[in-house]
């Protein structure tokens, strides 16, 4: 168990690292993305980083609820809903449960057993669940979660909302507010089979940016209901979700590209609420954000075939060749 508990910690400080660190130039080319950080060694990097299953999101069912889904749907892709050694390492919900879904690429030497597996009663990431025995299990889908009577693989839950609250708290030390466990839940008990894409999503410039806008517009919301510390996660998941596009435009050739996001990130900071903020003015500037945004995407997507978000490019890098020019 020691020397499984060490090599973990080794992983993670490694992944860590490599997650905190910007995207440079040429010079960290041969640094994995962050979204493979957890992919096992018979992982198709190209293809896992290319195409994912498709979110099987339904529309809101009740007046309002879109505003606490497109919470629940940012928090569930940022690592700082959790604390600890998860949080600090890159893990998100999303990490585990791709797109809502299971992932059977995930493994962590020495949390995971088989690939698709995790072990969630380790002290590695909350000692609250620790039973000091090696026991991965599979990584379920969420999608049609809420038909389902009772949640969770170990410590069952009797509700949506309990097994949320619980996963967050007991499982990666997370100390997340109740709107966000309550907009998780929301999000969750809306991923349906029905509504699955048909086929695999493409990842691109496209649908990063469209992420970003999501949780731009859901920023606004939280503002205009008087929301300040909604609206600062919110923005904050904007900006992780920069950072992610920003990795992908790696190498001296992309300098400028790379620039634009790290304006644009620059501008939604100022959107983060301080404690004597103004709601209303910081709600209209999301509409400015918004159409920069727009700009940067459509900047970014004609360098995107230069990018790590292409096939080939992606190639090159993880056989070790560099970027083409």
């Amino acid at each position: 168990m020691r020397q499984r508990r060490e090599c973990l910690i080794a992983a993670l400080s490694a992944a860590g690292f490599a997650f905190v660190q910007p995207t440079a130039g040429a010079g960290e080319a041969e640094r994995p993305l962050s979204q493979a950080l957890w992919n096992s060694s018979e992982t198709d990097n190209i293809a896992f980083l290319t195409h994912s299953p498709g979110e099987c999101l339904a529309p809101p069912k009740t007046a309002g609820a879109d505003y606490r889904i497109e919470l629940g749907r940012a928090a569930f892709s940022n690592p700082f809903l959790f604390g600890g050694a998860a949080a600090r390492s890159g893990l998100s919900c999303n990490s585990c449960h791709r797109d809502g879904r299971d992932n059977p690429d995930f493994f962590l030497e020495g949390l995971s057993g088989e690939p698709g597996t995790a072990d969630v009663t380790s002290s590695i990431f909350s000692k609250s669940r620790e039973d000091n025995i090696f026991n991965p299990v599979p990584i379920p889908t969420l999608v049609d979660i809420a038909g389902k009577a009772s949640f969770g693989s170990t410590a069952q839950q009797p509700s949506i909302h309990a097994f949320v609250a619980s996963a967050v708290a007991d499982e990666f030390q997370g100390a997340a507010a109740p709107a966000i466990i309550d907009g998780i839940a929301a999000y969750v008990a809306h991923l349906g089979s029905g509504f699955c894409p048909e086929g695999e999503t493409p990842q691109n410039v496209t649908r990063a940016a469209g992420d970003i806008a999501r949780a731009l517009r859901a920023a606004e919301q939280a503002m205009q209901r008087g929301e300040p510390e909604m609206a600062d996660f919110l923005v904050q998941s904007a900006r992780h979700g920069l950072g992610l596009i920003h990795e992908r435009f790696r190498g001296d050739k992309l300098a400028a590209e790379r620039g634009l996001v790290a304006d644009l990130s620059r501008q939604l900071a100022d959107l983060r609420p301080g404690e004597d903020g103004d709601l209303v003015a910081l709600a209209g500037k999301i509409a400015p954000a918004l159409d920069r945004l727009d700009l940067v995407k459509r900047r970014l997507r004609r360098k995107e075939r230069q990018s790590l978000y292409n096939r080939k490019q992606l190639r090159r890098v993880y056989e070790g060749e560099g970027m083409d020019d």
